[in-house]
């Protein structure tokens, strides 16, 4: 091996910026050192005077320039979309996957051709702008954003995630919509077939609509429904949240109902692995039983109401049944059909444990309680 050192820089040997040429074989390799660790490159060029000429007077005063300034450190970025499928195969074992995935592949087939360094924080704040949902519904999507860039900064193609603490602005907190006790009737009554067996379980049980295309004759005993899984665009999960697996009380009249469905599927429902399946059904049924149209998803509302209302269930009671995470999530989202005058503390209720709250000063100068 012959070695011609590099006439252009006359550094020490082992200090950034040093690059020398030699021959192996017939071509032209270079030699620098990054970090006191040595590096060698080929150039791809016959060793002829012209290539060496370009060598030395081009292709070694380049790469100096780049180790000189750091770049030579820097990884050629990915896309988007790269990064973006290591994501989702790093997530595919939580909880929440199967409901979250719809979204995080919206955000990937958004981005997925550019290259992740070129995306900045307007471009991300201008597409959760640009997504006509409510905020709460958004933070799956930004979520989904901020794994995906500090996938990038982790392999060191970025410095900073534009995604980080990017705020999405309050939702107006609407009033829980729900059916009353006659409605959910005349709606029974006008479905019929398979989803009359779905509307009974949703109405009766307060299950969400991945939870029933899921379900399985097995998974009805001893008058309670084991949910154990979640069906969604023919994908099955373990559930939206840890609290998901759980088990309900249903009516026994429903698993003579559900017995009556004929498929050869593992699925009570079939093929039917979707909540967009049953939307015609849906229209069609609140169109023939005369009440207003609320989204599918409302037969959750009004079990969960309904069951407040009645009395039946304290807040910590209805978590555990719609499989919240705590019952913060229920009170929060229930509150407004808790009023005041639904509230019943009894004519002896006592806060304090005495029968009395409040102290007077009377007329002579004694104080006084003033008893319940």
């Amino acid at each position: 091996m012959i070695l011609f050192h590099s006439k252009v820089v006359a550094t020490k040997k082992g200090n950034k910026g040093m690059t020398t040429y030699f021959l192996r074989g017939s071509v032209i390799w270079l030699n620098y050192y990054v970090d006191g660790a040595r590096k060698q490159k080929s150039t791809k060029l016959k060793n002829t005077p012209q290539n060496i000429k370009i060598v030395k007077d081009k292709i070694i005063p380049a790469l100096d320039i780049k180790i000189a300034t750091g770049e030579i450190y820097k990884k050629k970025p990915q896309t988007f979309g790269y990064y973006g499928n290591i994501f989702l195969e790093q997530k595919k074992g939580i909880k929440s996957y199967s409901s979250k995935l719809p979204k995080w592949k919206r955000v990937i087939e958004f981005f997925k051709n550019r290259n992740i360094d070129t995306i900045t924080r307007l471009d991300i704040k201008e597409y959760l702008n640009s997504l006509k949902i409510k905020s709460a519904s958004k933070a799956t999507y930004r979520s989904g954003l901020n794994g995906i860039f500090e996938l990038a900064v982790d392999d060191a193609v970025m410095n900073f995630n534009p995604a980080l603490n990017i705020r999405l602005s309050k939702d107006v907190k609407e009033a829980v919509r729900f059916y009353t006790k006659d409605e959910v009737n005349n709606i029974i009554e006008a479905s019929s077939g398979f989803f009359k067996v779905y509307l009974q379980i949703a109405f009766n049980t307060g299950m969400r609509t991945g939870e029933i295309l899921g379900l399985q004759l097995g998974d009805f005993e001893d008058g309670y429904i084991s949910i154990k899984r979640s069906r969604t665009k023919g994908i099955v999960g373990s559930g939206k949240t840890w609290n998901a697996q759980r088990r309900v009380p249903y009516p026994s009249f429903i698993y003579d109902e559900v017995r009556k469905i004929q498929t050869n599927n593992i699925f009570i429902f079939g093929n039917t692995d979707d909540a967009g399946k049953l939307d015609y059904l849906w229209r069609q049924c609140v169109l023939d039983a005369k009440v207003k149209k609320l989204r599918l998803y409302c037969t959750r509302h009004t079990y969960a109401t309904l069951m407040l209302n009645s009395k039946l269930v304290s807040i910590n009671e209805l978590a555990g049944l719609l499989g919240h995470s705590s019952a913060k999530t229920t009170l929060d989202k229930y509150a407004s059909v808790l009023g005041a005058e639904s509230i019943d503390l009894g004519k002896d209720f006592s806060l304090y444990g005495d029968n009395t709250v409040t102290l007077y000063q009377g007329e002579d100068d004694k104080v006084r309680k003033i008893g319940l």
